[in-house]
C-alpha cells in the first residue's frame, strides 16, 4: 500500500503560535456567510478556530463544485488555493464560524527576531495546503464513483487513524466534492455496503476490506 499525506491542521502549539507571531483579527461568520472571495485581489490568510467552512465555486451553467472543506484548525486565502480567474471562488461558512484574519504580507514577511516559530509556520501552511490539493487531486483522478470514494475514504481512515470515521462532508457534499451525482453516489455506497466493503450510516462510515487506491 503506498504512503499518502495525511490531511493537516495547526495543532494547538501552532495555533497559539499563529495568535502570537500574526496578531489577527478574529470575525465570527453566520452559517451560509461568504467568509472570502479568492477571486478577488484580497491579501488576507484565514485561520478557520471553530465550525466548518466549504470553498466553492459555480461554473456558467451553475454546477456547484466544492473545491476544498475546512475543519478547526485549518488555513485558506487565495495564495494558498488553486483559483482560477474564470468562476468566483468563495469560502463559505457551512455552520457558524470563528475566523482569524492576518494580513499575507505579515505572514511572508519574518517578525523583528525572525522566530524560528514563524518559519516553521509557514512552512506548515504550504506543506498544509499542497497535502490538500494533493488529496483532491487523487480522489478526481479516479474513473469511477466508486474509485472516488474509496480514494476519500481511504484518506480520511488515514488522517483519523481509523477504520471508522466520520465523514467531515454531508453526503449532498460529497457528492459536489468528488463531482459525481448524488443519486449515482448513494447507489454505489449501497452497493459498498451490499458488498461488505464498507458500512455505512449517514455520514459514519466502517471500512471492512483492506483497499488500494
Amino acid at each position: 500500500m503506498k504512503t499518502l499525506y495525511p490531511l493537516s491542521s495547526f495543532n494547538k502549539t501552532e495555533l497559539d503560535d499563529f495568535e502570537s507571531c500574526f496578531h489577527p483579527i478574529q470575525k465570527t461568520f453566520s452559517r451560509g456567510e461568504i467568509i472570502m472571495r479568492l477571486d478577488e485581489d484580497n491579501g488576507y490568510v484565514g485561520l478557520l478556530r471553530s465550525g466548518t467552512a466549504h470553498l466553492v465555486t459555480t461554473t456558467f451553467d451553475g454546477t456547484k463544485t466544492i473545491i476544498d472543506y475546512f475543519e478547526p484548525g485549518n488555513i485558506f486565502g487565495k495564495r494558498f488555493s488553486p483559483c482560477t480567474q474564470v468562476d468566483p471562488y468563495l469560502v463559505m461558512a457551512k455552520t457558524r464560524c470563528t475566523v482569524q484574519l492576518v494580513d499575507y504580507d505579515r505572514v511572508i514577511t519574518c517578525c523583528e527576531k525572525c522566530c524560528k516559530k514563524h518559519i516553521r509556520l509557514i512552512d506548515s501552511m504550504i506543506l498544509t495546503m499542497a497535502r490538500r490539493a494533493q488529496l483532491h487531486v487523487e480522489v478526481l483522478g479516479k474513473r469511477s464513483i466508486r474509485g472516488k470514494l474509496m480514494s476519500f475514504f481511504y484518506h480520511i481512515s488515514r488522517s483519523r487513524g481509523s477504520a471508522s470515521f466520520v465523514l467531515p462532508l454531508s453526503l449532498s457534499d460529497l457528492a459536489d466534492y468528488i463531482s459525481a451525482d448524488r443519486s449515482a453516489m448513494m447507489r454505489e455506497l449501497k452497493k459498498l455496503n451490499s458488498e461488505k466493503i464498507i458500512v455505512s450510516h449517514s455520514n459514519k462510515v466502517t471500512i471492512l476490506k483492506d483497499i488500494n487506491v
